[in-house]
């Protein structure tokens, strides 16, 4: 029970690698209050909710419709965090979007909308957990970034996504610099080829197109993220800071 009696949230708790650190959170003893814009997951097969599945494990969770690129439903967001929990120990940025096109195609819209989620959601999130986290012995933060923000993308047309991943690296190193003085441990994880409603496999192409850029004989579900956040959430992570963790399978030495 490396997490007992901290209160987490997770941004982007619904699916995917969110739901997975929301549910790994939970089975180490942290209650855990699930931000997204809607609870049913977006991958296929995930048939319960994140609330369902932590809740079925004897764990404790609440779930709060969070669009993280409004600043008053994020405010609103860490008042249900104190509300239900009376603090905050652990943030988690893991909500994100991505895009298909290149620079010479991208419109301004989709430029506008990448940033706004992927990286100044991190920024309203922060800003607004921060007092509390301070408040905390065990206080966190962890961003995820994603092996593409400092590789660039295996394959084109990801301008937007990219560069929004590396912003939010050199953000983690500013933030611990700025935090980390006041005993907050500031990190990112950089996931690789993950399966998930973002990274969808829909056929045997798919797959071996994902293996293809990675070590390991099977592609990296979103539960090969968890243990990451785990650790730097723990106090096994408290000398850990202003850190870039690449769990990707290999994909970066590739």
């Amino acid at each position: 029970m490396k997490l007992d009696d901290r209160t987490a949230i997770v941004t982007g708790a619904s699916s995917g690698i969110g739901r997975a650190i929301a549910t790994e959170f939970a089975r180490e003893g942290a209650n855990v209050v699930l931000a997204d814009i809607r609870e049913e997951s977006r991958a296929s097969g995930d048939t319960r909710t994140t609330g369902e599945v932590i809740e079925s494990e004897g764990g404790n969770a609440v779930f709060t419709q969070t669009d993280i690129t409004d600043e008053l439903a994020v405010k609103q967001l860490v008042e249900r965090a104190i509300e239900t929990y009376g603090g905050i120990d652990i943030l988690v940025n893991s909500a994100g979007v991505t895009s298909n096109n290149s620079v010479q195609d991208v419109t301004d819209e989709e430029w506008d909308h990448v940033h706004d989620v992927n990286v100044k959601g991190v920024v309203r999130c922060s800003k607004q957990a921060l007092p509390h986290i301070r408040e905390s012995d065990h206080g966190r933060i962890i961003n995820i970034a994603s092996q593409r923000g400092l590789r660039g993308g295996d394959d084109t047309e990801k301008a937007a996504y990219v560069a929004s991943k590396g912003a939010v690296t050199g953000l983690t190193r500013q933030m611990a610099l700025d935090y980390g003085p006041d005993g907050i441990p500031v990190n990112a994880i950089c996931p690789g080829p993950v399966e998930s409603g973002m990274t969808p496999i829909e056929t045997d192409e798919d797959e071996q197109e994902l293996l293809d850029g990675i070590l390991t004989p099977f592609v990296g579900q979103p539960e090969d993220i968890a243990p990451a956040a785990v650790l730097l959430a723990s106090d096994g992570g408290r000398f850990i800071h202003g850190h870039t963790l690449v769990v990707d399978g290999g994909y970066l030495v590739k």
